[in-house]
């Protein structure tokens, strides 16, 4: 079962099913992520930051995509917990605020976890 790490005050960590959304895989480690819109893609609100195992999420679709790129979220590690899917390990820092400047992903952070760093995603 793939590790899910919520970065945040109140973050929360745990095991779960592949295939969930992040989004899914909060509800299941008792995180509460934020999602105005009820997980339709249409708000952004459940924004992340992925600071690890971003190739163990699923690919980005356009309309994610779409909805990132008029927020002018348009780095690689900006995704939508209502809409990327969980298949590996992945650490992700949830800001504080909706409008909360991005931190970017930092390579100790992974080197920490003992996340993959090299592509390779890895489930514990």
């Amino acid at each position: 079962m793939p590790k899910i790490t919520f970065l945040h005050p109140e973050g929360k960590s745990g095991d779960v099913a592949a295939g969930l959304t992040l989004l899914e895989a909060a509800e299941a480690v008792g995180f509460p992520l934020n999602h105005d819109c009820g997980g339709n893609a249409s708000c952004t609100t459940c924004r992340v930051e992925v600071q690890v195992g971003g190739e163990c999420l699923s690919e980005i679709e356009f309309e994610e995509q779409d909805l990132l790129d008029r927020e002018a979220l348009t780095e690689p590690w900006h995704r939508l917990g209502c809409q990327a899917r969980v298949m590996g390990d992945v650490v992700v820092r949830v800001p504080e605020r909706k409008w909360e400047p991005p931190s970017g992903p930092e390579e100790t952070l992974a080197k920490r976890e003992g996340a993959a760093v090299d592509g390779q995603c890895k489930v514990s």
